[in-house]
């Protein structure tokens, strides 16, 4: 009986790759498969702004076996940093969370400790959970390839958590940060991304990130093809682009402009 795969996510992070993904909104099991199919490295399903909630476990359910069967990465956005929402979704055999509004290392700490089982955490066990393969894929090394597999990511939204991000990218098992520069803007009152603020909050978390080692996602705009190779360019290893919806609506735009 096969125990849990390691998370390929972390592996290419440790080898210098460049991992690309996006957000699922629209709640599909198909839209996943046709992300993993389309060669994207993970996908974030969004229960914070998205239709899908995690403790809608049937709903959520087939979205992570979607992604397994199509090869892709399947993370959550939570709605909130909470232990038990956390447990559901990795039970359900979710790779890793993003965490909204986390604002200090001692958050990022608690958020670790959810994701790992005893001793290490605060992580409920139980080996009859999808994620064992309701006991086939229960080894007596169970536990910690767990607690090597599940990934951490900060979301970073304010100026509090821009204050003590030195703090919490030190933070033992976090895998790489999110600067949500949506949230933020708004914090400081532009209405959009694009403003001095962002700018000066986007080169402090670059400059901390690349410090202490810990990569930087950088969350990208159409048109996508061109924001992705400046992302890369510029050096960034951990890119997200826009969400399901939005690369609908950029295909369908492009098409409809290329016929004026």
């Amino acid at each position: 009986m096969d125990g849990l795969k390691a998370n390929p996510l972390r592996e290419k992070l440790r080898n210098g790759e460049v991992i690309i993904g996006t957000f699922l909104f629209s709640s599909s099991p198909v839209v996943m498969e046709v992300l993993g199919h389309a060669g994207l490295d993970f996908v974030i399903i969004d229960t914070e702004h998205g239709p899908t909630g995690p403790l809608d476990t049937n709903v959520f359910g087939h979205l992570v076996r979607a992604a397994e069967s199509a090869g892709v990465v399947p993370l959550v956005r939570l709605p909130e940093r909470s232990r038990v929402m956390t447990q559901k979704v990795l039970d359900m055999g979710c790779m890793g969370v993003v965490v909204p509004m986390v604002e200090t290392a001692e958050e990022v700490r608690e958020i670790v400790k959810d994701c790992r089982y005893p001793p290490a955490g605060n992580r409920g066990a139980c080996y009859l959970t999808r994620a064992a393969k309701y006991s086939a894929g229960f080894t007596g090394d169970y536990w910690e390839e767990a607690n090597r597999s599940i990934m951490v990511v900060p979301l970073v939204e304010s100026r509090t958590a821009i204050d003590n991000l030195e703090e919490i990218v030190q933070v033992e098992g976090v895998d790489f940060a999110f600067f949500g520069g949506r949230d933020y803007a708004m914090r400081s009152g532009h209405a959009t991304v694009d403003n001095p603020d962002n700018r000066a909050a986007m080169k402090r978390a670059h400059e901390l990130c690349e410090r202490y080692g810990v990569p930087l996602a950088r969350f990208l705009y159409p048109p996508f093809d061109e924001s992705v190779r400046k992302a890369i360019k510029d050096g960034a290893r951990v890119l997200v682009a826009g969400g399901d919806v939005s690369l609908l609506m950029w295909a369908a735009e492009t098409m409809v402009k290329a016929k004026k």
